[in-house]
């Protein structure tokens, strides 16, 4: 299988459907690959050929292959994520634990009865399992959820990581290569908070717009968690960063399958306000097949929204973070309030990092913001509303300029995939050059730019270079690169592999 560029994104789901199949019935189980006339496993065969074995992939072992993704599950997928891969799969992973728990009859519902039952087995003792085996509680999924879009992302991040494994010793034993000792699992460096939306996002994928008072058919639908702070915190956490959110998410069965999924991938909901008797918020996507997309966006922000009193609760963690991501989905005043209070300790406070994006309709922003703002992470477009009224074609170079006059410390300008720079201490802006992909910049890109900033300032000392601008840009570009997957997020790995294959690398 191929594994560079854009290529391993369709590697990735193409890896993930096999999966998505092989968890029916019994399972993954050897008996089922020995008797697979069809080549369905072939992309896992091919896997385990190139990394332990010198003949031909068919003639690999069906136990080779179970071997492969079990290892893969328990050294990369932790927590809930872990469980979900190994009841589905019935790979038996946590078998003797569980038996040693609860007897023999939990565990064989868990592992031997047919996809159905074992689904229903996990959802009626998630607390029970993830207590017994020391896992982080989360909410329960309902049946939809985990059927519609958990074990979907669960069987996508571990095609991922199946792929994106480092290669163990190279062999050509035509034995069952013996399993890895798991590698410590590292605490994670650096405390960020994220401040802004969690929404529900439908998304349609589309060939091209529909003319107005026409239709078109949808090749594809997707409704999954959303919103730039939510995904903001999900790309920190990716990154191996102490992530926490602050947002506010309805109680209504579409706010239970944010916090899940929040929870599932790592961020700490603790500081996340739950409103109760209100409607989770909505955006809706269409996207074209190259990423490029239109939105509509439904904030329900008169019922559901964080306040300023919100903020003044979790001051001691705001000021306590290393780095604080804060997007424009916020009301204005909170927005400028959340400022406020982060500077009210100069000498001890995150860094700050703005995405200002969407821009306040009807509400202008006081230029004093701008001097406790000291990334602005931007496109183009979004400067309009600070440009004065001329004619002429838009030009955002004297904005931006004008931005480091009113206080600005950095602004992040970011253009087809890569960035230009404008900071307080250079004379110049300097461009850092796009890394190549055949999708345009999705939304998360941004996202991942933003929590990429975060992560290389953590590990350079708060000292912003253009190594790190590189690193961010390498970051978005990934985000771009596999956008169809349904958590494009990369982790710090993907990012060095990427950046290493390209010219920037140094």
């Amino acid at each position: 299988m191929t594994t560079t560029g854009d290529e391993q994104s369709t590697d990735i789901l193409l890896l993930a459907n096999v999966l998505e199949k092989l968890r029916t019935r019994a399972g993954l189980t050897a008996d089922r690959l020995r008797s697979d006339r069809t080549g369905l496993a072939a992309p896992l065969r091919e896997l385990v050929a190139g990394r332990h074995f010198g003949g031909p992939a068919d003639a690999v072992p069906a136990e080779a292959v179970i071997v492969l993704v079990a290892d893969c599950v328990r050294e990369r997928l932790h927590g809930s994520q872990r469980l979900v891969a190994d009841v589905i799969l019935a790979l038996g992973l946590h078998a003797e634990a569980l038996s040693e728990a609860f007897g023999d009859r939990l565990q064989q519902s868990l592992y031997k009865s047919a996809l159905g039952g074992r689904r229903e087995t996990l959802l009626a003792n998630w607390h029970a399992l993830h207590d017994a085996l020391g896992y982080p509680r989360s909410v329960p999924p309902g049946d939809r959820a985990l059927r519609g879009s958990i074990e979907l992302e669960v069987l996508q991040e571990l095609a991922g990581q199946l792929i994106r494994a480092d290669d163990p010793e190279a062999g050509t034993s035509t034995e069952v290569t013996q399993r890895r000792t798991p590698a410590p699992e590292t605490s994670p460096s650096g405390r960020v908070i994220v401040v802004g939306g969690a929404v529900m996002d439908a998304r349609f994928r589309i060939k091209a717009m529909p003319a107005p008072e026409t239709s078109t058919e949808a090749y594809g639908f997707e409704l999954s968690p959303g919103g730039k702070g939510l995904t903001q915190a999900v790309a920190a956490a990716r990154l191996g960063l102490k992530t926490s959110l602050v947002a506010a998410v309805a109680d209504d069965d579409f706010g239970e399958v944010i916090m899940q999924y929040l929870e599932n991938k790592g961020v700490d909901t603790s500081l996340v306000k739950r409103v109760r008797r209100s409607q989770t918020p909505f955006t809706g996507v269409l996207e074209r097949e190259m990423g490029d997309s239109i939105a509509i966006n439904w904030r329900n922000q008169n019922a559901v929204s964080i306040e300023a009193r919100d903020i003044d609760e979790r001051y001691d963690k705001l000021t306590a973070a290393d780095v604080l991501l804060l997007t424009f989905e916020v009301p204005r005043e909170v927005m400028q309030h959340t400022l406020e209070v982060v500077h009210r300790v100069p000498d001890r406070r995150p860094l700050v990092v703005v995405t200002p994006g969407q821009p306040y309709p009807d509400e202008r922003i006081s230029w004093d913001v701008f001097a406790r703002i000291d990334y602005l992470i931007a496109h183009a477009w979004e400067l309009g509303s600070f440009a004065p009224s001329a004619p002429g074609p838009f030009d955002p170079d004297p904005i931006a300029r004008s931005l480091l006059v009113f206080g600005l410390d950095t602004l992040c300008l970011l253009v087809n995939g890569g960035c230009t720079v404008y900071s307080k201490v250079l004379n110049e802006p300097f461009s850092v050059p796009s890394i190549p992909s055949i999708y345009k910049e999705a939304s998360a890109a941004r996202d991942a730019f933003c929590a990429a900033l975060a992560a290389g300032l953590i590990d350079n000392d708060r000292r912003f270079t253009d190594d790190v601008a590189v690193w961010a840009a390498a970051a978005m570009s990934c985000a771009a690169s596999d956008f169809p997957l349904a958590n494009p997020m990369p982790d710090r790995q993907r990012v060095d592999e990427l950046l290493a294959r390209s010219s920037l690398a140094r």
